[in-house]
């Protein structure tokens, strides 16, 4: 990845062991790092109450990305945008946030390397996942864990067939 583009990192909170235990489904917090994670502590949380609804928009945004469209994933307070620079491996990223008028705030999205960030959603994802399994292996039988189950097997084929990267 070049000097040009801003690093991008998630970092996710921990699913709630005890939701985990009882095959309900704990919310989380993301909190979205362009520039990179360190001096990040500052940034917003962006609460993810209804995860098996955040993570399939992610993961469908992150296959949207790999085919250069725009998409945007729903969060509790907003959305994530991602727009992809024509011509560049690029792509430009903005929090939205409900209720805020672009105008009041700097409508200057952060522009990412595509692969950094396709691989960062997936990742982050992934572990989320394999945490929650680690608690209880039986999630897989509950409807909410599914639909991210669901996402991830597709973002997962799409990124080994049409893209190689595993």
């Amino acid at each position: 990845m070049g000097d040009k583009y801003s690093q991008i990192e998630l970092e996710m909170q921990s699913p709630g062991t005890d939701d985990l235990k009882k095959a309900q489904m704990p919310s989380t917090s993301l909190r979205i790092h362009p520039g990179g994670i360190e001096g990040g502590e500052d940034r917003v949380w962006h609460d993810a109450s209804l995860p098996n609804e955040v993570f399939p928009d992610l993961l469908r945004c992150m296959v949207a990305i790999l085919e250069n469209e725009e998409c945007a994933a729903a969060f509790d307070m907003g959305e994530l945008e991602f727009t992809p620079v024509p011509g560049n491996d690029a792509v430009g990223v903005y929090f939205h946030i409900d209720g805020v008028p672009r105008e009041s705030r700097d409508d200057s999205p952060d522009l990412v390397d595509r692969t950094a960030l396709v691989e960062e959603i997936y990742t982050t994802i992934r572990w989320w996942v394999d945490e929650a399994l680690s608690v209880n292996d039986d999630l897989t039988d509950t409807e909410w864990f599914q639909e991210i189950d669901a996402a991830l097997t597709e973002a997962e084929r799409v990124l080994e067939e049409e893209e190689g990267i595993r």
